[in-house]
């Protein structure tokens, strides 16, 4: 008895050694079988997804890759210009130029009065020459203000233009009584412009 029991036991274990090998061998199998089939896999989910874009050709630019210096140079200056706009200094100066700005028509009109003055005291002291026979004088005139415009300088200072004809009449008489009578002839004709700046709430000339 002994001895049928030592041999079933041996075949028992035999049997349980045989299966566990054979489960082995199959799960060896199912792994070379699946590496194959996950390797056909990924191949084809590569060949399915587009390949990646190929970088730049040669001489090609990529757009928003680089920015030419000149697009450079342009940002900068803007970038230059709003922080120069927005430093104290010169938000005081663009205060100053909204007040100048609109004190500037009434200065343009208080010049061209000045003018007006100037040209009368210009007759007032007429020098006369005696030429064939006449009395002749030459002055200077004024014509009304064509230009009145204020601006900021590039930092911001308030600048004023007024702009003007000037003329030089000539006038003649029998007379010096005469002469101060008659109507004056231009001699000339200048254009001219006048530069004014703001300082301590003022126009200056």
């Amino acid at each position: 008895m002994a001895r049928i029991f030592a041999i079933e036991t041996i075949a028992m274990m035999s049997i349980r050694t045989v299966a566990i090998g054979v489960v082995a061998a199959f799960a060896f199998a199912a792994l070379l079988v699946a590496s194959p089939a996950r390797a056909q896999s990924q191949a084809a989910a590569a060949e399915a997804s587009p390949a990646p874009p190929a970088l730049a050709a040669e001489g090609a630019a990529i757009p928003g890759a680089s920015a030419s210096p000149a697009a450079k140079k342009t940002l900068q200056q803007q970038v230059n210009t709003l922080i120069a706009r927005i430093t104290p200094e010169r938000l005081k100066r663009d205060i100053e130029f909204k007040k100048a700005s609109a004190l500037f028509p009434g200065f343009c009109k208080h010049w061209e009065e000045d003018l007006r003055e100037r040209e009368i005291d210009n007759l007032q002291k007429l020098r006369f020459f005696q030429k064939d026979g006449y009395e002749t004088a030459t002055y200077t005139g004024y014509g009304k203000v064509g230009q009145c415009e204020s601006h900021q300088s590039k930092d911001g200072y308030s600048i004023g233009k007024i702009s003007y004809e000037e003329f030089i009449y000539y006038i003649v008489g029998k007379s010096e009584d005469d002469a101060r009578h008659a109507a004056p002839k231009t001699v000339s004709d200048t254009h001219t412009t006048e530069i004014f700046r703001w300082d301590n709430g003022k126009w200056f000339y």
